[in-house]
């Protein structure tokens, strides 16, 4: 299971370019809050596969529910971003450093967001 932190955020965006998150459709996730854990799974019909993320000492989970296009958890793109300015208000509560953190962002096909921003994240891909 690919593991990934800020040192090795190049080969996090090439695996996501590489996966098939593009079309996949949200399962389910749970956060524990004590330990900072946030499970998240989706799954790709088109290529029966599941991909398993998750991300530890989670700083940020920010939802943006848009509802432009209706209800969707069909995935439209998930990238790593470098720049937290979108989101600052939310950085400047948390309060916490976020240089050593991954920010990553999920868009679906309804306008919907989920934005992450964690220490490190694993990702597990299951074939069906």
């Amino acid at each position: 299971m690919p593991q990934y932190d800020r040192t090795k955020i190049k080969e996090l965006k090439d695996y996501l370019y590489q996966s098939n998150i593009h079309d996949a459709e949200y399962e389910e996730s749970w956060y524990d809050k004590e330990k900072k854990i946030l499970f998240l799974s989706v799954m790709n019909p088109i290529f029966n596969k599941k991909i398993i993320f998750t991300f530890y000492n989670v700083k940020i989970i920010l939802i943006i529910n848009r509802n432009e296009f209706g209800s969707c958890d069909t995935i439209l793109s998930l990238t790593v971003e470098d720049d937290y300015s979108h989101i600052e208000n939310c950085t400047k509560i948390n309060g916490d450093e976020l240089e050593d953190s991954i920010y990553l962002l999920f868009q679906m096909f309804s306008c919907d967001e989920l934005h992450i921003i964690a220490k490190e994240v694993f990702v597990d891909v299951k074939e069906y």
